[in-house]
């Protein structure tokens, strides 16, 4: 710090200067350092456990493990026959017409449509077989 009067620099602890005496006055006292209370430091200690607590979960989760092929990662598939949707007639595959007589359709009468899918029973989307439903197959 430099003194006041005679500008010489002097230490921040002295009472006066060494060069031409000037009183500093007492020494100003300093705060002490601010303790943490025991819930900060508890939630300091909580947040740290918990975040590597989902660090593990995550890396866990990916390591060794890919994408399912077979549903592309949606968990479920749906029925080749109606995709969810009104479904195709087996006997005639959806035209109307049997192929063998070239008439019109005698399941379906022509429509090209069947009132409940005969492949899915009416259940057009299910769990996929090949990841089980979890969206994803290990190495």
């Amino acid at each position: 710090m430099e003194c006041p009067e005679c500008k010489a620099q002097v230490k921040v602890s002295a009472r006066q200067c060494d060069g031409c005496g000037a009183d500093f006055g007492p020494p100003v006292d300093r705060q002490p350092a601010r303790q943490q209370s025991d819930a900060s430091k508890y939630a300091i200690i909580i947040g740290v456990a918990l975040a590597a607590i989902i660090l593990v979960f995550v890396l866990a989760n990916m390591a060794g493990s890919v994408t399912c092929k077979e549903c592309k990662g949606k968990k479920v598939k749906k029925c080749l026959n109606c995709k969810g949707e009104r479904p195709k007639c087996l006997e005639c595959k959806g035209s109307g017409a049997d192929p063998q007589t070239f008439s019109q359709c005698q399941r379906c009468k022509g429509s090209g449509t069947s009132s409940v899918c005969q492949q899915c029973k009416g259940v057009p989307t299910k769990s996929c077989p090949g990841c089980k439903g979890t969206g994803s197959k290990s190495r």
